[in-house]
């Protein structure tokens, strides 16, 4: 049986269903992100542009749990590229913004063909602990951590219907800083939200695992950056940075 997605389209808005939700109040960065990603994926394809290789998410502020809005703009369209922007909104305020970069491949005889190391899906089941006792985005993801911390993920439940590629990478990657916090952090007292990720992608991504091999850099200023090399069963994928600002809960 096909999974439901997370979100669903009314035919003007985009109604978020409990596993949309994130850790914090609204949304999870990752399913706003999905929502903007798809949109991109939908108006590139219309314009009959190549795979979305590259994408920069800004989180301005929670999303909440209502009917969402997403709307996208073509920046510039050339022979062989097409840079859109994308913003979502919800209550009549503007929650997250997205710009992508979708290109069209030409193959070149000159330049050898990249031989990938195929990558294989490992590791134990893993779960983050307790966070919520809300349904949550969670559920909808399955994760596999290997020995190493590496960690494997894959959607039980698409964020969209039909989601594309760029959708399913971005909508996971978002999980890297959450998942490679270091150990001496007490998730009960510190916030580690990321306001920004960036993800760059050699190739479109094949199957329907992702895999993050994430480091996390963390400084006494509150500031701080999560690095991720990013794979599927290919092999080497590209990689995702997202800043991160740290917090003490009051």
């Amino acid at each position: 049986m096909k999974a439901s997605p997370v979100c669903t389209y009314d035919g003007e808005n985009w109604l978020p269903g409990p596993l949309a939700k994130g850790p914090f109040p609204g949304l999870h960065g990752g399913v706003s992100g999905g929502l903007l990603a798809a949109a991109m994926e939908r108006q590139a394809a219309e314009l009959g542009a190549g795979d979305g290789l590259q994408m920069s998410l800004s989180l301005l502020r929670p999303t909440p749990m209502a009917p969402i809005q997403v709307s996208v703009r073509t920046l510039r369209q050339g022979r062989r590229s097409l840079q859109l922007s994308a913003e979502l909104t919800s209550e009549g305020k503007l929650c997250a913004a997205a710009s992508g970069l979708f290109l069209t491949a030409e193959p070149l005889s000159f330049i050898p063909e990249r031989d990938l190391i195929p990558a294989e899906v490992g590791g134990e089941p893993f779960h983050v602990g307790h966070v919520t006792d809300a349904p949550w985005f969670f559920e909808a993801c399955e994760m596999r951590r290997e020995a190493g911390g590496r960690i494997w993920m894959r959607h039980r439940n698409p964020v969209v219907e039909d989601m594309g590629g760029l959708a399913r990478v971005l909508s996971l990657a978002d999980w890297a800083t959450g998942l490679s916090r270091p150990d001496w952090v007490d998730r009960n007292r510190v916030m580690f939200p990321n306001p920004e990720i960036t993800i760059h992608l050699q190739r479109p991504i094949e199957g329907e695992w992702l895999a993050v091999d994430s480091q996390p850099h963390w400084n006494a200023n509150g500031l701080g950056i999560t690095t991720s090399d990013l794979y599927d069963t290919k092999g080497y994928l590209g990689r995702a940075t997202q800043p991160v600002v740290l917090a003490v809960m009051e």
